[in-house]
């Protein structure tokens, strides 16, 4: 491998780390803001963090001070997934990289349009559930294909098995949040992005972690 791709695989790794990070402190700080109404993570949307005026959505007392913070989490998460994903190039088959970038750059719209049209109302044909649905479904189909297409002589079998098995876990979640959520639709709806989440912290130390034990041997 040359070193212009070691550096290029690098960076993904690194942005990969730095999105569910970011991600996860939008997610902590926005929560942790919530005074009246306190935020359940088993009753509230992660949307619910970005709206920022006081309401009431499908029976649920919304209102977030610190939306700018998840709306800007949102965005910052999608431009830094995406861009992971491109500088993971060189790990992935010709034939298919790019159907995968395809997913990774919808996911990461995805979420841009999440932010910019904030969760004030579920209706199906808005533009807040089109950004979720691309965020989610096309987040978690990434995930899949990743363990799919990755070159088999550079990333181990069990890599590529825990990105397939998170991604229909993602999947599955979201399924079921849509059909029968069991009275908590909040769980499924983050196990559905967490998966993504997890998958970035995993991926990416395991790679840092690679290339430190590759050079120490060297």
């Amino acid at each position: 491998m040359s070193k212009d791709h070691s550096k290029r695989l690098l960076a993904g790794a690194v942005f990969f780390i730095a999105a569910s990070f970011v991600y996860l402190a939008a997610e902590a700080n926005a929560a942790s803001a919530w005074i009246d109404p306190d935020y359940g993570y088993a009753y509230h949307y992660i949307s619910d963090l970005g709206v920022s005026e006081r309401m009431t959505i499908d029976d649920r007392s919304v209102y977030s001070p610190l939306a700018f913070v998840m709306n800007t989490g949102f965005i910052l998460y999608g431009l830094l997934s995406a861009s992971a994903y491109v500088c993971m190039l060189p790990l992935l088959k010709k034939r298919v990289r790019w159907l995968l970038i395809l997913f990774a750059v919808i996911q990461g719209i995805g979420n841009m349009l999440v932010s910019l049209f904030p969760g004030e109302s579920y209706d199906y044909a808005s533009m807040h559930i089109l950004g979720a649905g691309m965020a989610i479904i096309g987040g978690n189909v990434t995930l899949i294909l990743f363990g799919f297409v990755l070159r088999n002589h550079q990333i181990s079998a069990l890599i590529k098995g825990i990105a397939m098995l998170l991604g229909n876990i993602g999947l599955i979640a979201l399924v079921i949040m849509l059909t029968n959520d069991f009275g908590y639709p909040a769980v499924f709806e983050r196990l559905s992005v967490y998966t993504m989440t997890a998958w970035n912290l995993i991926f990416g130390t395991w790679w840092i972690l690679k290339q430190y034990h590759q050079k120490a041997v060297h």
